[in-house]
């Protein structure tokens, strides 16, 4: 790339990163005062918010899945995440916002050192602003920002451009400093999401075709990535439990199956419009068209672009689909969603790629016309990512967007219908239920979520109806044995109730509400020994004090 002669002294030191961060604070400070979407921020934060803030979960963090799911049944192994909601619980004493703020800045850090990478791998100052400030409002990265547990991926964005960044220092001093640093880096990647494992073939890449890098400097670091890799992958399966049925082969397959989904994605990359909070292929037809013509434009560009420059071309494809395809793996039957959060670190492959066509290499953003078309695009994407960043304020907000934008996934509905419910509305959650349901009749937890619907409006035979198939296609929903169980109790069906809560506890043995109902039903009927084996078992689980 072409580098201008001299730097605007706006552009100079550390000036950008305040730049970033005044732009930031602007397009997502009305993120703040969001509340709960409850799309996992519920679990993750609301319902362990005290644990959160005491120390004595540190060991949790690396010792389980980012769920805690019981019984090692966890798949996502994210500890620095964690790590990070204890620090805001902390900080911020329980309170949201903190997180919120969180977020911002870790957008901030992770678009400062996106926009030092541009200059190290040839790029002037302020091309590399401009082109990272594009990425700065870029609308595929609101989710990142605007919902809190979309800060795994600037997480890993942070810690693979620091990696990299080192990576590079590594290459021009060979300073085994600057080498520690990118191992370091690496390893924290891996803690925080598994996608992180394709950065040294990356490195290796862009260091051998790109940086032409003698094979004998890779020994060492090869080494490196060996042993972390290798360790963390031990920690990993210990902490999740083994592999639970999502064997290698199941997840390659899973890939395999939603490979079609990279074409929505890359649309929404050069396009971002047919946005939405929770997509799915089925309904990402306008950005599914925008994709295709997305490849089109791509090509056009690298064709008229010298031979020798495809190198840099094929190491962009390989980024985008290095960061993106691991996140298209599944662990369960449910259809998979393509959240617009994943394609947090693919985003700048994109960028990395138009700044090395001819048309953008050969411009000189010296001149004003060049600089103002930049701007303006920067700004259309600002009130888009603005607007956008509202269907994240709330739960309401958040599921009638997922339901609005991907009409055809039974799983919005039924989740639209857990907030009305959850406020108490039960004539505007049970319609969403029975859609889901229509949709796909072996929804999780739809039946059993109409089934909560007919027992709280006095309908006891059509809520054991639901609740019994909610049982019969998932047969390890704890919740539907539960309410089961209360149904029966309080319709003179003490014995079959109690039955029901007994199972609860062969799935889940931190099951508090069983628990507590076992207790009162065996102190009510006389049942000594039964109360005393419960006892036993609740303060040997950590659930009775």
């Amino acid at each position: 790339m072409v580098k201008a002669k001299n730097s605007p002294k706006l552009l100079s030191k550390g000036l950008p990163l305040i730049w970033f961060a005044i732009a930031a604070f602007l397009l997502y400070g009305q993120s703040i005062s969001f509340h709960y979407t409850y799309l996992d921020d519920q679990s993750l934060i609301l319902n362990s918010m005290d644990k959160l803030r005491s120390l004595t979960f540190l060991g949790k963090a690396f010792s389980e899945d980012v769920f805690h799911s019981p019984s090692g049944s966890g798949f996502y192994y994210r500890p620095l995440l964690t790590l990070t909601f204890m620090a805001d619980a902390m900080i911020g004493r329980g309170n949201f916002a903190m997180f919120h703020v969180a977020n911002i800045f870790y957008h901030i850090l992770a678009v400062f050192l996106l926009y030092l990478f541009f200059i190290e791998t040839g790029a002037d100052r302020v091309r590399s602003f401009l082109f990272a400030m594009l990425f700065l409002a870029h609308p595929m990265v609101v989710q990142a920002v605007a919902w809190v547990p979309g800060r795994n991926d600037s997480l890993l964005a942070i810690l693979i451009l620091a990696s990299f960044l080192s990576w590079i220092k590594f290459l021009k001093s060979n300073s085994n400093r600057h080498l520690l640093l990118h191992l370091m880096f690496y390893l924290l990647a891996l803690l925080t999401k598994e996608n992180a494992i394709v950065l040294p073939f990356l490195i290796v890449f862009y260091s051998a075709f790109i940086c032409r890098t003698p094979l004998k400097l890779f020994t060492i670091p090869l080494a490196g990535w060996m042993v972390l890799t290798a360790t963390w992958a031990i920690v990993r399966y210990h902490a999740l439990g083994g592999e639970h049925g999502a064997t290698l082969s199941y997840q390659l397959l899973s890939v395999a199956r939603s490979l079609p989904a990279v074409l929505p994605f890359l649309g929404k990359g050069l396009f971002p419009v047919d946005l939405s909070v929770f997509p799915i292929l089925t309904d990402m037809k306008v950005s599914l068209f925008l994709g295709i013509a997305a490849i089109g434009i791509l090509i056009f560009l690298a064709t008229i672009t010298k031979p020798k420059a495809w190198f840099y071309y094929i190491f962009c494809i390989l980024w985008f689909l290095a960061f993106l395809l691991p996140s298209f793996v599944s662990v369960n039957q449910q259809i998979p969603n393509f959240s617009e959060h994943r394609m947090y670190l693919s985003l700048p492959a994109i960028l990395l790629f138009m700044m090395g066509c001819k048309p953008v290499k050969n411009t000189d953003f010296s001149h004003f016309m060049p600089v103002a078309s930049i701007i303006g695009v920067c700004l259309v994407f600002c009130i888009v990512s603005f607007l956008h960043t509202l269907n994240f304020k709330d739960r309401f907000a958040f599921w009638h967007n997922a339901v609005d934008s991907s009409p055809s996934h039974a799983f919005n509905y039924n989740n639209l219908g857990a907030m009305y419910f959850l406020a108490g509305d039960m004539t505007k959650a049970e319609p969403l239920f029975r859609q889901a349901l229509k949709i796909n009749p072996r929804e999780p937890m739809a039946n059993s979520n109409t089934g909560l619907i007919c027992m709280n409006t006095n309908r006891p035979a059509d809520a054991e109806k639901y609740f019994l198939e909610e049982i019969r296609i998932n047969p390890r929903y704890e919740h539907a044995y539960f309410n089961l169980g209360l149904l029966y109790f309080n319709h003179s069906r003490q014995e079959e109730g109690i039955r029901q809560w007994e199972k609860v506890l062969t799935f889940n043995h931190t099951y508090e509400d069983a628990f507590k109902a076992l207790l009162f039903a065996y102190e009510k009927s006389g049942r000594t020994a039964d109360y005393e084996r419960i006892m036993v078992m609740g303060k040997a689980n950590g659930v009775i004090p």
